[in-house]
């Protein structure tokens, strides 16, 4: 049984390389290739532009959007959760979390795989999806040279985006600690912000609904994708759009999520990947007209170095 499931997950994985690396063709003027230990040295770089983007002016409207759907969503929350159930009770897909463990190490999980329709769907979001699709991107750029850079480059984006996203996601996670369907005290799950670091590890689904990890890393993953392959949008924006729907949807069938811990989910996954495409470059001013990068704002970047002889990694500002 577990050699099927292992065969079966390794295929799905060839699947998505394949998607990845044959659906996108290259360009006649290939961008630079990224160095990879970019995708850690801009995790500072990255995020402060994210701050700055999801904060400006211009981010008014996106956030009344954003926190209008969210309440409209939490109003409606249990009944939603209750007719995603029955819906997978209906359908046979049932209301389980069906993943099962493949790989541990001393007792700690390392890869869980779907054993059934329901599990696959839960799939969707799941990191070793986003990072296998990342690799077939990416290994596609190595094998094939430099016409295939910005292949090489999706592959890195995708894998910083989430470097980056982790960080805010689970900062946010921490803060709200709100509960999972599955541990509801409440209609709408309770609310317990601010969790302690021991509580947060040994009750995780007690604290963790709010904001969706696994929509944030879909609509991240897509967003890179679409951003690099704009020719192919109308294959991409449908895919993203019914994927992450299918994702959410089995979510709260299985008792993960509430549907209002989607709309910042989305935002999130939307911002932040814009800016892991923009990995390397620097911010122009805001009133800048030239595509050239500005040298006057400030970046932030971890660079190796060595104190006392011992391997050390520093912060440094740049301008």
């Amino acid at each position: 049984m577990r050699s099927k499931k292992l065969k079966t997950f390794f295929l799905m994985i060839l699947s998505l390389c394949l998607v990845s690396s044959l659906s996108f063709a290259q360009e006649e003027a290939p961008p630079e290739r990224l160095d990879p230990l970019q995708t850690i040295t801009e995790i500072p770089s990255t995020s402060w532009k994210t701050l700055k983007v999801s904060f400006s002016k211009e981010s008014i409207l996106p956030w009344s959007i954003i926190i209008g759907s969210t309440a409209l969503l939490y109003h409606y929350d249990a009944d939603l959760f209750e007719d995603a159930q029955k819906k997978g009770r209906d359908w046979g897909i049932g209301n389980s979390e069906n993943t099962k463990t493949v790989l541990e190490y001393e007792d700690i999980p390392l890869l869980r795989l779907p054993s059934d329709l329901g599990s696959t769907l839960y799939f969707l979001g799941d990191g070793w999806t986003h990072f296998s699709i990342a690799g077939g991107f990416f290994f596609t750029g190595l094998a094939k040279g430099q016409e295939y850079n910005r292949a090489y480059n999706t592959g890195l984006q995708i894998v910083h985006g989430m470097f980056v996203s982790t960080m805010f996601n689970q900062a946010i996670k921490r803060t709200t600690g709100r509960e999972s369907p599955s541990e509801r005290t409440e209609a709408r799950g309770r609310w317990r912000p601010f969790p302690s670091v021991k509580a947060y590890q040994d009750h995780t689904s007690m604290y963790d609904a709010f904001p969706s990890g696994h929509v944030m890393t879909a609509t991240l993953t897509f967003t890179v994708i679409n951003e690099n392959y704009p020719e192919y949008s109308y294959i991409t924006v449908p895919l993203a759009t019914t994927w992450v729907t299918l994702l959410g949807w089995q979510m709260m069938n299985n008792a993960v999520h509430w549907a209002s811990d989607y709309p910042l989910a989305i935002a999130m996954g939307y911002v932040i990947g814009k800016q892991a495409v923009g990995m390397g470059k620097k911010l122009k001013p805001a009133n800048s007209k030239d595509d050239k990068p500005s040298t006057e704002t400030a970046q932030w970047h971890f660079f190796p170095s060595q104190f006392d002889g011992v391997p050390t990694l520093n912060l440094i500002k740049e301008f």
